[in-house]
């Protein structure tokens, strides 16, 4: 996957159109970033329009022509045959620019529809060799814990190849991403903490396939660039309780004893509908997320600021940058990054 550091941009997903979202992926390839990431759920905390994001990329190809698009979204929704059909499909239509990242999944879009998650890393996991093996193009026999193929085919392949992220953070998730994964993907983090779970996903690199291209380290991180980092962080402090995953705290250095009523609240748990478990999450994040913690966990700052934390997390070992952009003005950040940011990586 070669040495350049790439940069992605998360989609303005809830909220925006679907004509929205189709044009914003176009401004992007035309900004120079290398992919652009939707997150793929039937729902947020904010109740906003949520469309099916594999049919906007769908469109998205068809007006573009370099830029790469994908999904963050879970194992079980999808059959993972049904899934390497729609992916191969794309992939033609795309002429190779799809790609897709299978993670644990969101309490949100799974338990309201009935839809079973245990064993979640087992099921991404399983997932991942259906896809590979239907794509061979032969017949497929395949006996797991979730999925039974029998002599199954698909008629239609990968013509350039749909590159598979795994996303991780636990010790073992990491090194199924290692062994799986044509990429790694993992959420805000200090780079400290990323560079450990790197070397974690490389004890997974060693039981790899041989076919396979060495592995992409990526970053999903929080980005606020203003004219200062008191301007940036402005921006940041309302949403914070959605920004930094609590079991991560730890293992950041941070001592934190948090009361019992706040355990277990994180973003993969919460119900867009139960009031009070979003009251608590967001109280929970004013009680004890500090500034100085959030400026560890985030990226927040001038231009020049944003570009020493980039090459902190450079230095750590990130191949593939996501920015989900909370600065005061994203059209001025959207600006200041495609212009002076991204070139400077590139230089």
């Amino acid at each position: 996957m070669g040495n350049r550091v790439k940069f992605g941009i998360s989609a303005p997903v809830p909220g925006e159109s679907v004509e929205g979202l189709i044009s914003y992926i176009s401004s992007a390839e035309i900004a120079g970033f290398d992919t652009v990431w939707f997150p793929d759920h039937m729902v947020f905390m904010a109740k906003r329009v949520t469309p099916e994001v594999w049919s906007v990329i769908t469109a998205a190809s068809m007006n573009t022509n370099s830029i790469h698009m994908g999904t963050i979204g879970d194992a079980h929704r999808i059959h993972p045959a049904v899934m390497a059909q729609r992916l191969a499909t794309i992939d033609h239509i795309s002429r190779g620019r799809a790609f897709v990242c299978l993670g644990y999944g969101e309490k949100m879009n799974l338990d309201p529809y009935g839809i079973k998650w245990n064993k979640p890393l087992t099921r991404v996991a399983e997932s991942v060799q259906v896809m590979r093996a239907l794509w061979s193009g032969e017949s497929v026999n395949f006996d797991g814990e979730f999925y039974l193929l029998t002599d199954a085919e698909l008629r239609i392949t990968p013509e350039y190849g749909v590159p598979i992220y795994i996303a991780a953070t636990g010790p073992k998730a990491l090194r199924t991403a290692g062994q799986y994964g044509d990429g790694w993907v993992t959420n805000a983090m200090p780079a400290r903490v990323f560079a450990k779970k790197s070397r974690a996903v490389d004890e997974g690199v060693v039981n790899r396939a041989p076919e396979l291209a060495p592995i992409e380290k990526t970053l999903f991180i929080f980005i606020s660039l203003a004219g200062d980092v008191d301007e940036a962080y402005s921006s940041i402090e309302p949403v914070k309780h959605a920004l930094v995953w609590p079991e991560l705290l730890s293992e950041s250095g941070y001592d934190i004893e948090i009361e019992d009523q706040y355990k277990g609240l994180a973003y993969t748990k919460i119900m867009p509908n139960d009031t009070e478990m979003l009251r608590k999450f967001k109280e929970m994040g004013e009680k004890y997320y500090s500034r100085e913690l959030m400026l560890d966990f985030v990226i927040a700052g001038s231009k020049e600021e944003v570009i020493k934390r980039l090459e902190s997390y450079v230095e750590a070992g990130v191949d593939h940058f996501i920015l989900r952009d909370f600065s005061p003005d994203r059209a001025h950040s959207f600006k200041v990054i495609s212009e002076e940011v991204i070139p400077y990586f590139r230089g």
